[in-house]
Parts: C-alpha cells; structure tokens; sequence
C-alpha cells in the first residue's frame, strides 16, 4: 500500500507535540511549572532543546547550532509569552503553517509535527530526540501563516464520513478481519501514543483526541498489513480510500487539540499567577 500513516519515529514526534502544545496552553492558564515539565519530558524528547539558528538562538537565549542543548525548562518562557499554541501535522503536499521552503518546512516535513507559537513566530519541531526551534511569520490565521483547525461537531462529520468511504475495503485488511496480531499491534500502538492532556481539557476534546490516536494505531497497522487487492489498479483503490482517513484523523487530532487549548488558555480575565521555573 502506497499511503500510509506516519510511522514509529513520526508517531512519537506527533505525540510529543500534542503533549507540548496541551501542556504550553495549560502553562498560559495557571498549571505549575514542575506539572508541564513532568508532562513535557517526553522519554523520547529529554535531550532538551536548541535553537535551530544563530539568529533565533539570540532572540530566545537559546543554545545554537554546534552547542549543546538547553534543558527542556529552557523552553517555559518561550511556551509562556508565545500566544495560543497551535499543532501542526504536515506531511507531503500539506505544509500548511511551515514558512514555504527552508530548512523548517524539511524538519516539519520529516517530524510530522510541530507547534507554532502565533505571538513569537516561532516553530517547535520534534526530532532526534531534541526541539529545534525555528524562526516564522507572527500573527493568527492564514494570512499569518497559520491554519484554522475544525470545529469538533465538523471534526466528526468529517471522520465519519471518511470512515464509511474507507470501511468497505478496510474490511479486505487483515486488521479489519480482526486477527490477533493485528489486534495486538493496534493496542500496542494506542498505549504508545496515549497523550497525559491537562486538567481542564473539555471531554468534548479528550473523546475526540481518544479516537483519533486509535484510529492512527488502526490505519498504522493497516498499512503494513497485506491486502486482498492483488491488481495495481485494486491496490489504487484502496489508497484512495484510506487517504481522506489519513487527512480525516490529523484533523481531529487538530480540532481536539485547538479545542483545549482555547479553554486552557482561559483566566477569566484575571491576572495570571507568577510561576517559577524550576532548574533542571
């Protein structure tokens, strides 16, 4: 099968994501220090961060390219003055968010993730262990730079419509017929991209969040499953059912995300508290 989901390296970038731009919101609406560090520092992503540029490493303070890398807790003051989070899920032939060409549009594209700070312009993006941290366009919204995630109720109508399109030759993958290995793989896959959300994250969101990460193990699994499609052309058509499934789950997965954080970021007009960063 030609289309297939992020795989293990862009499963867990995805997921660090998610928890960063979960946990900066919860950070910009009164969560302590020590609870987003504990969330933030992701097995795979300890190496702490750096500055994928001379020019950013002056504007954030941050180690620059050839340095060492700062501790994760280097990134608390950017995460706090830097506006709404928004995750961003490129992939080929969607870079929408990635400043066009450059050295971030390629780390985005190889991620499979990043989170966009609108006030500051900059980008986060997972990988090898580290956040590199990218220079872009501030502001909200396309014009900017930026996308418009999915109200959830349209999240929905989206997966389910993309779900009853894929079922029909789903049920042609061994995944769909249900065999114990498969089943094995997919729980495997959730609980690996299972994402700690934040107190205060509307159930709304964390329902959706839910499926979305089990149907990404579901798909995942699917793709390295051997097909009753034995003709080029049945092996195309596969492809294009599962493809609007693959778009259908990244954008859940946006709309979840985009949901909580506006209810994260949420102070009710008072003044936010004074937090210190921990050294570590």
């Amino acid at each position: 099968m030609s289309v297939e989901p992020p795989g293990p390296v862009a499963a867990g970038t995805v997921r660090a994501a998610t928890t960063l731009t979960l946990w900066a919101a919860a950070w910009q609406g009164g969560a302590s220090a020590d609870d987003v560090l504990d969330a933030i520092d992701d097995p795979d992503h300890r190496a702490g961060a750096r500055a994928a540029t001379a020019t950013v490493a002056e504007i954030t303070g941050l180690p620059g390219p050839g340095s060492a890398s700062a501790g994760t807790a280097a990134l608390l003051p950017l995460l706090r003055s830097g506006g709404a989070p928004e995750l961003l899920l490129p992939r080929p032939g969607d870079l929408r968010g990635l400043p066009p060409g450059g050295a971030a549009a390629v780390a985005g594209l190889d991620s499979g993730a990043a989170v966009r700070l609108p006030d500051s312009g900059l980008l986060l993006i997972p990988g090898a262990g580290q956040w590199r941290i990218f220079d872009g366009p501030t502001g909200h919204g396309p014009a900017a730079g930026g996308t418009t995630p999915l109200d959830i109720p349209v999240a929905h109508d989206v997966l389910d419509e993309a779900m009853t399109r894929a079922t029909r030759l789903l049920t042609a993958l061994d995944v769909a017929r249900g065999s114990d290995q498969a089943r094995e793989q997919v729980r495997r896959i959730m609980l690996l991209e299972a994402v700690h959300t934040p107190p205060g994250t509307p159930s709304a969101a964390s329902n959706l969040l839910a499926t979305s990460i089990s149907l990404h193990a579901l798909l995942t699994v699917a793709a390295g499953q051997e097909t009753a499609a034995v003709t080029s052309g049945q092996v195309a058509r596969v492809d294009d059912a599962l493809r609007p499934l693959v778009d259908a789950v990244a954008q859940a997965r946006r709309a979840a995300v985009a949901t909580a954080v506006r209810a994260l970021t949420r102070t009710d007009g008072r003044a936010m508290p004074r937090r210190s960063v921990p050294r570590r």
